[in-house]
């Protein structure tokens, strides 16, 4: 009984009931003003993803979530911050947090980001990071961006699928573009993910 009882709070009460309301809300919101293709974003499928994680309090879950988007995340992190504080810029992942023509407001609900890095790095800290996640980051990623391409337009270019952020790819051809993307999620941002989560907080 204690130790079923231990297993019962690895996660406090509190951070799934605000995380679970939290995901709501900014579904109500994304799904009204941005449309539901939004949500094919890798950092709003963590988010997602997570309130199962918690609420099941499982390594697996939240060792595939972290796994699959904190190096995103924290490079987010980056920008945004030296955005704040007049940096140089590093990476433009968060340049749309500056940008006036979007509602400051909805602009704000993006912050989403700052408490999602702060929860991918202490759920598997707190519950074990399972190494097993990582082919099966692989294999969600493909198929989010194959997804993304077939479901989404250009102008939204979500997950980089229509053009990639460096000037490099603007002559790539629709294969080629796919393959790279293929080729560099995996290897430069869930790879080095994976390995910093299982240095840290390997079992």
């Amino acid at each position: 009984m204690g130790d079923e009882l231990l297993v019962s709070t690895l996660v406090p009460i509190w951070l799934k009931v605000v995380w679970t309301a939290m995901v709501v809300a900014i579904v109500l919101i994304y799904w009204r003003h941005r449309g539901p293709a939004n949500f094919l974003w890798f950092s709003d499928i963590a988010l997602l993803a997570l309130v199962a994680g918690l609420w099941l309090e499982s390594s697996f879950i939240v060792s595939l979530t972290a796994c699959m988007v904190i190096v995103a995340e924290i490079l987010w992190s980056v920008s945004f911050f030296g955005g704040l504080l007049h940096l140089p810029r590093v990476v433009g992942l968060a340049d749309y947090m500056f940008d006036k023509q979007s509602p400051p407001w909805l602009r704000a609900v993006s912050l989403f980001h700052v408490p999602l890095l702060a929860v991918i790095v202490w759920a598997p800290w707190r519950l074990g990071y399972d190494p097993g996640v990582y082919p099966w980051a692989v294999l969600i990623a493909w198929l989010v961006l194959l997804l993304t391409r077939w479901l989404t337009k250009p102008k939204s270019n979500i997950n980089h699928v229509y053009r990639l952020p460096i000037a490099a790819g603007a002559n790539l051809t629709p294969v080629q573009h796919m393959l790279v993307l293929m080729t560099v999620v995996p290897l430069m941002l869930q790879l080095p993910g994976h390995l910093l989560l299982w240095l840290m907080f390997g079992n």
